[in-house]
């Protein structure tokens, strides 16, 4: 559903155009993935690094080869990262904790109960080298996975959705593209190790020659989580899938390969089918995350209620800034028109004081309300109530401005 802006809806977005564009993402995610795993170990040889570095090399290839285009392709449409999710600093970090929290949660309540019924035992942890491993693996997943998949897939592939769909065929759509980018990167991979003299992996749906019945059916519950974790905040919304995304990697590879990677802590298994647990722990995740976007929208719908800030993508969450009030271009007539359409002066106000200098359409501070006893304030009149003075910015400038064609 459209939000409640006071203005026209835009038009849906043209079929193909829209398809074209998230079918596009998943194409670039996945070869910047084949290409940056490939050329990373050769530009590491190269360069004579190793340990953490040459880990780290492919990681900041695959972002380096994925992010830009993206950018590229929203700065042709006019658009900026904002766009597609990402919002302040502090935004960002809340965002960011908030999805590493709830997966951690999850996991922890599942491989607990796991523990408890004897199908997880535990080594002995090392906390000293358990440490080294969660910072040192957290920036390699976070370059090599977490940030470019969340860019390209429930970034670009999820808002070109919504521009045309709902949520329901949005989150399916984008979990169906997330499913198309292992076998891409299988296949730009193995063509760039043949083109460097490099011996080419295997080409399949799953990446490693692993069972794609099994990965496939893993991914599609994992895609869907981020999805539903991608919508659970009003501010910086991506960084909680990229904080989701990147605690699921870290969790599973302490607790099932710890020991081969040197992590100083891994459960061992007492059967293969324990694997479940996962599934089990993404499906804790995504109702926390449901909940969470329920609790959010009510404390919102309450917020708007109370007349603290305005309904929909309030200004000021996603990095718009306040207005000064020293700017004199905002004037007077501003502020009563994003007062509700009441004056703190003693006279009546016009309805040409109603507009703002054009081209600095900016909210004022929500706490900056007139403190006089407001008066009536006339409607415009009559013949400049209709489309002209939306246009002009005479009468609706309480109502908030919509992005044409953006949904959340």
């Amino acid at each position: 559903m459209r939000p409640e802006t006071g203005l026209r809806p835009a038009p849906p977005a043209p079929l193909l155009g829209t398809l074209r564009r998230a079918l596009a993402g998943g194409l670039v995610m996945g070869a910047a993935l084949g290409a940056g795993t490939e050329l990373g170990p050769v530009v590491a040889d190269v360069l004579g690094a190793s340990g953490f570095l040459a880990r780290l090399i492919p990681a900041v290839s695959v972002s380096v080869l994925a992010v830009p285009l993206v950018v590229l392709a929203l700065r042709r449409r006019g658009g900026s990262l904002r766009d597609l999710g990402f919002g302040a600093t502090g935004a960002n970090l809340r965002a960011l904790l908030i999805g590493a929290g709830v997966v951690v949660a999850a996991a922890a309540l599942v491989l607990g109960a796991g523990t408890a019924a004897g199908l997880l035992r535990w080594s002995r942890p090392d906390v000293g080298t358990l440490a080294a491993y969660v910072v040192a693996n957290g920036v390699v997943a976070l370059l090599l996975e977490a940030f470019p998949e969340e860019t390209t897939l429930r970034g670009y592939v999820w808002t070109s959705l919504r521009e045309r769909f709902g949520g329901a065929a949005s989150a399916l759509g984008t979990t169906a593209v997330f499913l198309v980018v292992p076998g891409v990167s299988t296949v730009v991979g193995a063509a760039t190790a043949r083109l460097l003299g490099r011996e080419a992996g295997p080409v399949g749906a799953a990446p490693g020659g692993q069972d794609p019945v099994g990965y496939l059916l893993l991914l599609t519950v994992f895609g869907f989580m981020l999805v539903v974790a991608r919508t659970a905040v009003r501010r910086a919304p991506l960084c909680v899938s990229i904080g989701a995304h990147l605690a699921f990697l870290t969790v599973n590879r302490i607790v099932y390969e710890g020991d081969r990677r040197g992590a100083g802590w891994h459960a061992d298994v007492s059967s293969p089918d324990v694997e479940i647990l996962v599934p089990g722990y993404l499906l804790v995740a995504t109702a926390g995350f449901a909940v969470w976007r329920l609790v959010e929208r009510l404390r919102g719908a309450a917020t708007r209620r109370r007349g603290a800030e305005p309904s929909g993508e309030s200004f000021g969450h996603g990095g718009v800034p306040e207005a000064d009030p020293r700017d004199r271009s905002w004037t007077a007539g501003s502020e009563v028109a994003h007062h509700g359409g009441q004056s703190s002066a003693a006279s009546p106000v016009t309805p040409r004081q109603l507009g703002p200098t054009p081209g600095r359409e900016r909210p004022l501070d929500p706490l900056s309300a007139p403190t006089a006893p407001p008066e009536h304030v006339p409607d415009p009149p009559s013949h400049r109530r209709g489309r002209d003075h939306r246009r002009r910015g005479d009468g609706d400038e309480h109502r908030l401005p919509s992005r044409r064609g953006r949904r959340t």
